[in-house]
């Protein structure tokens, strides 16, 4: 079985680590910077804060699809929201009709934009699914990236991903298949409208939650998130050792209570990052729209105020332009 990471950056070069460790084989699809600095460093490096530290070098690197590039049997789509619908011609290229492509975008849309995109060039259907990644990676110098918080990669079951599990299980990693992708999606937003918090306090994660003037947003950008799962009635999956109705309240407890309960809840560390203060910081444009934004579309939709969420990227919009914003600002 031919894999192919395609966009491969922080999430995509740990989620090829963890296939080549598997002993998969994996070609990574990125840009000349990460190909670049994964041949100068003679591989991937892996590390995480349980002391996991593990290079690997992909079987192939190319930094464009080209006519000659070979065509995978699983192609993990590991690009931004905003990116995938602009990449369908080049998907269509690197498969096959029995190849799996897995969307593994946080937020909600991509998935739609990336089938209508196919479907108005091609008679010939993909099997298309989602994946998800449901901890921090941040990308560290000499092609090295830190897994940040727990959890595992989440994928839709199927044949091709069968596979990837049991070669995960046999290296003594681990990996999840589910039936239905929607609840962990849901459940998986509720946790990324923490990114653009991130993104706009510039400190790390753990930091960030020590402040309760911050837990107070997220725990109203959280309430508006759980009003409009509960109109529209979408279920959501549980990715903390409580059930997510219950995180606004733990965010909003005093400082020494809630740093109590959240060691027990996530392991995060130190120095972990979102991936939209990563964005930020290299002045990309963010997956903002897909995230806090796609709340506030809903809300309108089944007539749920939001005005947190979209006090959240309106301030996201202007640390894309450059223009500094104070978390005060934002109550």
């Amino acid at each position: 079985m031919k894999i192919a990471i395609f966009g491969a950056g922080s999430t995509g070069c740990y989620l090829a680590g963890e296939l080549l460790m598997a002993k998969l084989d994996v070609s990574l699809i990125c840009r000349e910077r990460i190909k670049r600095s994964i041949t100068d460093n003679q591989g991937i490096t892996l590390t995480s804060y349980q002391g996991l530290h593990q290079k690997v070098m992909p079987n192939a690197l190319f930094t464009e699809v080209e006519a000659d590039t070979p065509k995978f049997d699983l192609i993990f789509v590991t690009l931004k929201c905003h990116q995938v619908s602009e990449i369908s011609e080049q998907l269509l290229q690197l498969s096959h009709q029995k190849s799996t492509i897995v969307l593994m975008q946080n937020g909600l849309g991509s998935l739609d934009e990336v089938k209508q995109a196919l479907a108005n060039i091609s008679a010939q259907p993909r099997l298309l699914i989602q994946g998800i990644t449901p901890f921090n990676v941040l990308q560290k110098e000499h092609a090295t990236f830190h897994k940040g918080t727990e959890g595992e990669f989440i994928f839709a079951n199927t044949p091709h991903t069968q596979t990837v599990q049991q070669a995960m299980l046999s290296a003594g990693l681990s990996c999840t298949l589910a039936e239905d992708m929607a609840p962990i999606i849901y459940g998986k937003l509720l946790l990324n409208l923490n990114n653009a918090l991130n993104a706009i306090t510039d400190v790390p994660i753990k930091q960030q939650l020590s402040q309760k003037q911050t837990r107070k947003l997220l725990s109203l950008a959280m309430k508006e998130w759980l009003a409009v799962c509960q109109k529209a009635r979408l279920p959501l999956a549980q990715f903390t050792k409580v059930k997510p109705q219950w995180l606004p309240l733990i965010l909003s407890l005093p400082d020494g209570l809630f740093t109590l309960l959240a060691k027990q809840m996530l392991d995060i560390d130190p120095q972990a990052r979102s991936s939209m203060w990563e964005d930020i910081q290299a002045k990309r444009k963010t997956e903002i729209d897909y995230l806090n934004q796609a709340v506030v579309e809903l809300g309108k939709q089944y007539q749920v105020n939001t005005p947190i969420n979209a006090a959240i990227c309106a301030g996201i919009k202007k640390l894309e332009q450059g223009i500094p914003v104070d978390i005060a600002e934002l109550l």
